[in-house]
């Protein structure tokens, strides 16, 4: 049975991005790719970036279903917005396996603030992806060009009422953006440690409890002082205490704000 490919991916202002990597998915790790979901804030210039990633993928690759999250908010500006969009983010990966039975999740983190590409990557290894990757284009001032050449285009198709008939339309200046020669850029595995379930399952048993007794802990201690460290726990003799910090990290996997 052929497997069910899911891609996420932060957007930004560079949607070639995205589109290059599913075009390596397909071409290079030759695997299906179902479904394609994008995580958007509500800046203008992304807006414009995800609908031509949506007309692309949809005139060159019809069998891949994108989906759009639109973050609740312009930017990541304050520590509290880190946590929401966290919030969001784990619930796309978990809806992602249990509600569309994905096989393989693969998380593209080449668009995007730096701010909500490295949340992605941390809750992707916690969260044990199949792999995550970055796009680099190597003459990036030629990419940078090409890209400008076509913002005002972007811009119309975003306001177009007839977006998909404007795409095939300008298709001759989209497409050599959006899917250049495989052999023009080049995509980076990112190194990717999986994060033991059964040890994630008890560090949020701790953290939900507020109290527990340390003897009932199974964790090494040398784990705890590293929760410790971290800010997420207070030890006693007797004791592991949840910290503010850990109510926090522990409403991004509870979907708690």
């Amino acid at each position: 049975m052929v497997p069910k490919v899911s891609i996420v991916a932060t957007v930004g202002a560079s949607p070639p991005v995205i589109t290059e990597f599913l075009q390596f998915v397909e071409g290079v790790l030759d695997r299906r790719a179902t479904d394609l979901t994008l995580l958007s804030t509500q800046e203008e210039a992304v807006l414009a970036s995800v609908e031509l990633i949506k007309q692309a993928v949809r005139d060159r690759y019809p069998h891949t279903h994108v989906h759009v999250i639109g973050l609740p908010f312009g930017d990541i500006t304050s520590e509290e917005r880190s946590y929401e969009f966290a919030r969001i983010a784990y619930k796309v990966l978990m809806d992602e396996k249990t509600k569309h039975k994905a096989d393989i999740i693969y998380l593209c983190v080449a668009g995007g603030r730096k701010d909500t590409c490295i949340i992605l990557s941390l809750l992707g290894q916690i969260f044990g992806v199949d792999g995550i990757y970055h796009v680099v284009m190597p003459d990036v001032k030629a990419f940078n060009i090409a890209l400008e050449r076509i913002r005002k285009e972007m811009t119309d198709l975003l306001n177009a009422e007839d977006k998909e008939g404007y795409y095939r339309e300008k298709k001759e200046i989209f497409e050599p953006v959006m899917f250049p020669p495989l052999s023009s850029y080049v995509v980076i595995r990112l190194p990717l440690l999986p994060y033991p379930s059964n040890i994630l399952r008890e560090v949020l048993e701790i953290l939900r409890a507020r109290r527990t007794l340390l003897r009932k802990v199974t964790l090494p201690v040398s784990f705890l002082n590293m929760l410790k460290t971290a800010g997420l726990i207070r030890l006693t003799e007797r004791n592991v205490y949840t910290e503010a910090l850990g109510y926090k990290l522990l409403s991004i996997f509870e979907g708690e704000s």
